[in-house]
């Protein structure tokens, strides 16, 4: 569901440059011509060029490379996305998306934003959120039991480097919730989730990427593999493929998406510590993977340990592997 501001968007931009009078408009779109005017007026706001003359009427020059509904609805084509609301900055849109979601919004309802002023990430870190990434968080209601939804971020993992690939940009994955590219970080996921005894109420997933710029310290962006990468263009692609890869984990679990995310997977074989949110050390050995309900499976002197959830470090740089 579009807003009608998007609409006046979206009819300028498939004008292709040519002009479309207020009156053409208004009749389109079901508005007055003063309605068009105000929305031209606030689309111009958010940085798109349209310029007007009397007796023409308007048409749109340039449109900004932002994370904002107008830009990103238009290109989404999966069918879970029922709504995309949000704007140019927002404190977090993971805090928009619960409150929505508490309100009854459906699920494949998206929230939006060219930047956050307060993002967060596992663990209560603060989350850099600058222009120039996606920033998107997304409603859903499982179909499933409380206990099945520990892969949730694994899941939304595998959606985001789908996307990523079908632009070109090939990324692996850490455990449990990071996207690398070259090495680098490249995105995070932060799920949240409301749940009784026995069934899911919702489960909020945020999605960060940087495409830009350098979001994060010693951070990768996607243009550094497809320099011309619209903001707009990746949060659609991502979202679609994120909608993709749950379909999926909702009909079959995560053991139909295990083996793909394993392939994406950079830890397994590497020596690694895991430590809880308190610090303290919970397992240490090689990584070997993941199992079906998406616990890191490690081998030490005492077997192999299956670790649902925790801060991976490298053991021998103790280089942090979380940060969402």
């Amino acid at each position: 569901m579009a807003t009608r501001r998007a609409d006046v968007a979206s009819a300028l931009r498939g004008a292709s440059g040519r002009a479309l009078s207020g009156e053409a408009l208004a009749r389109d779109l079901g508005i007055s011509r003063t309605a068009v005017a105000k929305h031209v007026a606030s689309l111009r706001s958010l940085g798109y060029a349209i310029e007007a003359a009397p007796g023409v009427g308007y048409w749109l020059v340039s449109a900004p490379d932002a994370c904002i509904p107008e830009e990103v609805w238009p290109r989404l084509g999966d069918l879970l996305w029922v709504e995309c609301t949000g704007g140019p900055q927002t404190r977090s849109t993971n805090d928009d998306a619960k409150r929505l979601a508490q309100a009854g919004a459906g699920e494949g309802t998206i929230v939006i934003a060219g930047r956050q002023s307060g993002g967060r990430g596992r663990f209560g870190r603060t989350w850099a959120s600058p222009e120039g990434g996606v920033y998107a968080s997304v409603v859903l209601r499982p179909p499933l039991a409380p206990s099945e939804l520990a892969p949730v971020a694994l899941v939304v993992a595998v959606g985001v480097a789908r996307g990523l690939a079908g632009l070109g940009c090939e990324v692996g994955l850490k455990w449990p919730n990071d996207v690398l590219l070259g090495g680098r970080k490249l995105a995070g996921i932060l799920v949240e989730t409301a749940a009784e005894v026995d069934c899911v109420e919702w489960v909020v997933a945020g999605i960060g990427v940087n495409v830009a710029g350098a979001a994060y310290a010693d951070g990768a962006c996607v243009r550094d593999a497809v320099p011309e990468a619209a903001i707009a263009d990746v949060a659609a692609a991502v979202l679609d493929a994120v909608a993709g890869a749950y379909r999926v984990f909702c009909s079959g679990g995560f053991a139909a998406v295990r083996e793909e995310y394993l392939a994406l997977g950079t830890l397994w074989g590497r020596q690694v510590l895991v430590h809880d949110s308190l610090g303290r050390r919970v397992a240490d050995g090689v990584a070997q993977g993941v199992d079906d309900a998406g616990a890191l499976l490690i081998s030490g002197d005492s077997g192999t340990l299956a670790v649902m959830a925790g801060e991976v470090t490298l053991a021998d740089t103790h280089e942090p592997l979380t940060e969402r």
